[in-house]
């Protein structure tokens, strides 16, 4: 081709003539928008499953705390100051966190036997996306309280 001649507009392939680039646009602003809830709902879904995970994590180290501690001869106040040490932040709150050893009559056979008689329960309930605001679930994890002798 010369420099002086003209080229010739491309043609494109279909039917549509070429648009404007912010034409060609607005129909992607229209989708992300659209979809920007579904992102967000997934998001927080993700979040959620994060936190349980936690909390699950927070229940096992502190039952296995507690249940050290009960099993070298702590009292109940012992083993739940001991499980509370593993746990930080909102889960430990007093609403959150729930430690159960029974001991005594409720293990002893007089009456009706507490099922976690040598086991220390742990119970933590997750928050919900924020501190504050809790998921309406209980995660809870019980470890056997393996009792040392006397030696």
């Amino acid at each position: 081709m010369s420099r002086g001649a003209r080229q010739r507009p491309r043609r494109r392939w279909g039917f549509w003539p070429e648009l404007p680039r912010s034409e060609r646009d607005r129909g992607q602003i229209v989708e992300f928008t659209g979809m920007l809830p579904f992102i967000l709902l997934v998001f927080v879904a993700v979040w959620e499953a994060f936190l349980v995970g936690w909390s699950m994590s927070y229940t096992t180290h502190s039952a296995n705390e507690g249940a050290r501690v009960a099993a070298v001869g702590g009292d109940q106040e012992e083993v739940r100051e001991a499980a509370r040490k593993r746990v930080v932040g909102s889960f430990a709150d007093d609403e959150n966190f729930k430690v159960k050893y029974p001991v005594g009559a409720q293990c002893d056979g007089v009456g009706p036997r507490d099922p976690d008689c040598g086991y220390v329960r742990v119970s933590i309930k997750p928050p919900l996306v924020f501190e504050g605001l809790n998921l309406p679930i209980t995660v809870s994890h019980r470890a056997r309280v393996v009792y040392e002798g006397k030696g």
